[in-house]
């Protein structure tokens, strides 16, 4: 397992025209229904990891480890939600419940209000009128205007920083898949679609890509929670290789003492 847990992901964003040229290749198991993970962890955020297209079918405590498995669905292959995802329609003045309003809050590292992020998002979208059109152009905006940071990444897997704010990402056009995520996230909440940021496993053994993982979600009405991924050249979320471990506002809401112990498994196998 590595110790690096970053710098994995980080592999990913290397040369990324030769990465978008192999994408399907390297993605040839997203037309999967599902996938069946086990796995080991410390301090297991079960609403996070039980919810939608994720379910536990079973759990049990091991000393003070709790060994957990898991079937993810693919949501992409699940039609009736595909259709509602890309028919919702768009409208900026609408209102939420309180649990999925609180994901348009802005805090200080997803400032949804910043200057720059008004500036991008008042250029980038005009007169859309489906939410997922206003979701792929973001994702593609982001996935082009930022640069991958081996020096966040290092940083960040030596333990000096956790994330980067939205203002200085914007500022440097530079960082990891939690900046990648923090900056779509900005947006998505200026638009007012509601977006939470996720934290997982990222685990491919058939490409030896094994490493922690961010990545935002979005709320569109009438589908509910759509995992989406800026770090990657297309909108779909590799759900054969990625397990939810915690969500919240941003980074800090998520409760994340170190990535390594409670983020990344003791152990992790998949089906």
């Amino acid at each position: 397992m590595s110790k690096y847990p970053f710098m994995l992901i980080m592999c990913l964003f290397i040369a990324q025209s030769a990465f978008a040229q192999s994408y399907s290749k390297y993605f040839r198991l997203e037309n999967q229904d599902t996938v069946n993970f086990t796995f080991t962890v410390r301090k297991p955020d079960i609403k996070a990891i039980d919810c939608y297209p994720q379910q536990i079918t079973q759990i049990s405590k091991n000393g003070d480890n709790y060994e957990i498995s898991l079937t993810t669905i693919n949501p992409y292959l699940d039609g009736s939600k595909l259709a509602k995802m890309k028919e919702a329609k768009y409208d900026k003045s609408r209102e939420y419940d309180r649990e999925i309003a609180r994901f348009l809050q802005s805090t200080p590292l997803i400032d949804a209000e910043n200057e720059h992020v008004r500036q991008i998002a008042d250029t980038l979208f005009k007169d859309d009128t489906q939410t997922f059109v206003i979701i792929e152009k973001a994702l593609k905006f982001v996935y082009t205007y930022l640069s991958p940071s081996d020096s966040i990444a290092k940083q960040i897997d030596a333990g000096i920083c956790r994330t980067v704010d939205v203002n200085t990402v914007i500022q440097t056009r530079k960082g990891t898949c939690s900046e990648y995520t923090n900056l779509f996230t900005a947006l998505m909440r200026y638009m007012n679609i509601p977006t939470r940021f996720a934290v997982g496993y990222f685990y491919i053994p058939e490409y030896k890509a094994e490493s922690t993982h961010a990545w935002p979600e979005c709320y569109i009405e009438g589908a509910g929670w759509c995992s989406v991924d800026p770090t990657f050249p297309s909108y779909i979320s590799p759900h054969f290789g990625m397990v939810r471990m915690r969500y919240g506002i941003d980074y800090e809401d998520c409760d994340i003492r170190t990535l390594n112990y409670d983020i990344e498994p003791i152990e992790f196998t998949k089906k």
